[in-house]
C-alpha cells in the first residue's frame, strides 16, 4: 500500500478512527511494506502527548479555534467542577483555621492554668496585694476584680480595706470616679460607711474627715450618724487626717487615742487637739499647715515623735515662733525627718537645737543654711518656698564657717545665692541637685559662685564637692564655667542639664575635649589625652527656651561628635537623653 494523502477536511473522530483499524490491521498481519510505507502526517500524529492532552481536555485546542456547542458545554462543566472543588478545599481550610485556633486557646489556657501565680497561697497573695495597697497608694478593687480566686483573697486580708474617707459636706459632696479617694475607701453615707467598717475587721484604721472650712448653715441628717459610727472606734485609729472644720459637726465623740501614730492637720480647728496631746502617746508623725507651734508645746508625744512638717502660714496674729520650736525640738530627741516652712527664724551663728538622730532636713524659705546641729544627716535640701508661689524669698547670707556634713549623701540647693554651698563639706556626697529657681539672674553671678565652689585650691584641700550625679537646673550660666567645673569632677557618673541658658554646642564639645590640668602636667602633646568627666556614662539635656533652628543642629552634631570621641577613645556613654525644641514640639535624640 502506497503513502496515503490526506486532504480532507471532514471531522476528525471519523478519520482518526479510520486510521486507527489500518495502524491495528497492520500489526496483526506483520506486513513489513504495509507498516514501511505506512507513514502518517505530522498533523494527525494520534499518541502525541500534545493531542492525547487536547482530547482529554477541550482547552487545550488550536489558538483561535472555534469551540463547538458541545466544548462549550464541556468548558463550562469543567469550571463549575473546579469550582466546586475549590470551595470544598476553602471550606476544609477554614475548618482547619478553626481547629487551629480552638488548639491555641487551649494551649494557652493550659499554659494559664500552669503559670506560677496560680500556685500562690492566700496569705502570699494578701502579701502582694498589702504592698501594692500601702506602698504604691493601689486601688484594692482592682485585685478584687481580677478572678474569683483573688477576689476572695482581697476580702479575706482586712489589711487592704483600713483606709477611711469620710465626705462630711454639709450640703451636696462631690462624688468621685471611683470608690477610692487618695488612696481610701470614699463614705458619703451610712451604708457605705457601715461595709467600710465592717471589711477592716479589727486592723487599726486609716481616717480622714474632709468638710468645709466655714460654718454650714444646714448640717445632713446622715452626717451625725457617720461620726458616731467613726467615732465608736477611735482607739484603733492608727493615722487621722482632718481637713477642715469639725467642731461644729455633732455626733463626734471623745475617747483616748491608743493607737494613732499619724497625725495631719489642715485645719485652724483644734477641737480635738487637747485630747490627741494627752493620749496619744504612740505618735510618730506630725504634719500641719495652718497651726502654731504653740498648740502642741504641751503634747506627751514629742520624745516619740520621728516625722516632723511644719508650716507655718504668714499670720500677724500668730506669736513668735523661733523660741516654740527650740523648745519642742530639744524635747524631740528621736526626731530622725524635719520639714521647716516659715521665715521668722533669725539668722544666728549659734545653733537652734541639737538633733543627733536627724537624717532627713528640708528647710523651706528659712534666712539660715543649717540652723542646727545635726552632724548625722545623710538628706539635705534648701529651697525658697513650697506649696506657694514664689515672690520674695527669705535672704540666705553665705556662712562664715564652714559646715561639716560627714555623712551627707544627698544635696538638694534651690535658691539664688549658690555662693552658699561652698561652706558645706561633705565628703561622702553622691547627688547634688543645683536650681537657683530664678532664670534672670546675671551669668556672672552664677559664674563667680560656681567658682567659689569647684576650684583648685578647694580640691588639693580636699574640702571640694565631688558628687557622682550631678543636677543642674534653671540656671544662667557660661559654657567655660560648666566646662570648668566638669574637668574637676573626675568621679562624675551621671549628668542632668534641664533648662539651662548657656552656649550648648560649646558645653557639649567640652566632653570630649582634654583636661588642660592634665595634659600640660602628665600627657604632653603628642600622647594619649585624657577627658573630662572620665566615668561619666549618662548624659540627661532637656531645654525649652527658644532655639533656632541652626542652634538645635549644632547642638546636634556636638553631642553626636561627643558620642564618638568618647567611644573611640573607651569611655562610652552607655544612656544619652537629649530633648529641646523644634517649632511647638519638642524633638530628641536617644543613644
Amino acid at each position: 500500500m502506497g503513502r496515503v494523502p490526506i486532504h480532507s477536511t471532514g471531522p476528525v473522530n471519523a478519520l482518526n478512527a479510520s486510521l486507527c483499524s489500518i495502524y491495528k490491521l497492520g500489526l496483526q498481519t506483520s506486513n513489513d511494506s504495509l507498516t514501511s510505507t505506512l507513514t502518517l502526517t505530522p498533523s494527525f500524529s494520534f499518541f502525541s502527548p500534545i493531542n492525547e492532552a487536547r482530547r482529554m481536555n477541550p482547552l487545550h485546542l488550536e489558538p483561535f479555534h472555534r469551540p463547538t456547542l458541545f466544548e462549550r458545554q464541556q468548558v463550562l462543566a469543567q469550571v463549575e467542577g473546579n469550582n466546586n472543588s475549590i470551595q470544598d478545599i476553602d471550606a476544609e481550610i477554614r475548618a482547619l483555621i478553626q481547629r487551629r485556633q480552638k488548639f491555641q486557646q487551649d494551649n494557652a489556657f493550659c499554659q494559664s492554668v500552669l503559670a506560677p501565680v496560680r500556685r500562690l497561697t492566700f496569705d502570699v497573695l494578701a502579701h502582694l496585694f498589702d504592698h501594692y495597697v500601702h506602698s504604691y497608694e493601689g486601688d484594692p478593687w482592682i485585685v478584687a476584680h481580677v478572678n474569683r480566686t483573688w477576689r476572695s483573697a482581697a476580702f479575706v486580708t482586712p489589711s487592704l480595706w483600713t483606709g477611711i474617707h469620710l465626705e462630711l459636706d454639709p450640703v451636696a459632696p462631690t462624688i468621685p470616679h471611683s470608690r477610692r479617694l487618695g488612696g481610701r475607701e470614699y463614705c458619703a453615707s451610712v451604708r457605705q460607711l457601715e461595709l467600710a467598717l465592717y471589711r477592716p475587721s479589727n486592723n487599726l484604721l486609716h481616717i480622714k474627715l474632709a468638710s468645709p472650712p466655714t460654718l454650714p448653715h444646714v448640717v445632713r441628717a446622715h452626717i451625725p450618724s457617720m461620726l458616731h459610727l467613726v467615732s465608736q472606734r477611735m482607739d484603733r485609729w492608727a493615722s487621722l487626717d482632718i481637713d477642715g472644720a469639725i467642731s461644729h459637726l455633732p455626733g463626734l465623740n471623745t475617747q483616748p487615742f491608743d493607737n494613732l501614730e499619724k497625725l495631719v492637720m489642715r485645719t485652724r480647728d483644734t477641737s480635738l487637739l487637747s485630747l490627741i496631746n494627752k493620749t496619744a502617746t504612740r505618735l510618730r508623725s506630725l504634719t500641719t499647715t495652718q497651726l502654731g507651734l504653740e498648740n502642741f508645746e504641751d503634747a506627751e508625744w514629742w520624745p516619740t515623735l520621728r516625722d516632723l512638717d511644719v508650716t507655718i502660714p504668714i499670720d500677724q496674729s500668730l506669736r513668735p515662733q523661733t523660741q516654740i520650736l527650740t523648745r519642742v525640738l530639744t524635747r524631740a530627741v528621736s526626731l530622725e525627718s524635719l520639714v521647716l516652712d516659715f521665715h521668722q527664724i533669725q539668722p544666728g551663728c549659734t545653733a537652734l537645737a541639737v538633733l543627733p538622730n536627724l537624717r532627713r532636713l528640708a528647710l523651706f524659705d528659712i534666712p539660715q543654711l543649717l540652723p542646727f546641729e545635726c552632724p548625722n544627716l545623710t538628706h539635705l535640701q534648701i529651697s525658697v518656698g513650697k506649696r506657694r508661689p514664689i515672690t520674695s524669698p527669705a535672704p540666705l547670707p553665705t556662712p562664715s564657717t564652714p559646715i561639716y556634713l560627714p555623712h551627707l549623701t544627698h544635696l538638694t540647693f534651690q535658691h539664688p545665692n549658690l555662693a552658699a554651698l561652698s561652706a558645706i563639706i561633705a565628703p561622702d556626697l553622691v547627688e547634688l541637685v543645683i536650681s537657683p529657681q530664678v532664670r534672670i539672674i546675671a551669668p556672672q553671678v552664677n559664674d563667680n559662685a560656681l567658682r567659689s565652689i569647684w576650684n583648685a585650691e578647694r580640691r588639693q584641700k580636699g574640702t571640694m564637692l565631688s558628687p557622682r550625679v550631678l543636677h543642674l537646673e534653671d540656671l544662667h550660666v557660661s559654657a567655660e564655667t560648666v566646662q570648668n567645673v566638669l574637668e574637676l569632677l573626675d568621679d562624675l557618673q551621671e549628668l542632668s542639664i534641664k533648662w539651662v541658658r548657656t552656649d550648648h554646642a560649646s558645653m557639649f564639645n567640652s566632653l570630649s575635649a582634654s583636661t588642660a590640668r592634665e595634659r600640660s602636667a602628665k600627657h604632653p602633646a603628642g600622647g594619649s589625652r585624657p577627658l573630662i568627666c572620665p566615668n561619666l556614662s549618662k548624659l540627661y539635656f532637656y531645654d525649652s527656651s527658644t532655639l533656632r533652628s541652626e542652634d538645635t543642629l549644632s547642638m546636634q552634631y556636638s553631642l553626636q561628635e561627643v558620642v564618638r570621641v568618647r567611644r573611640e577613645l573607651g569611655h562610652p556613654l552607655k544612656s544619652v537623653i537629649c530633648r529641646w525644641p523644634n517649632g511647638n514640639e519638642m524633638e530628641g535624640i536617644r543613644i
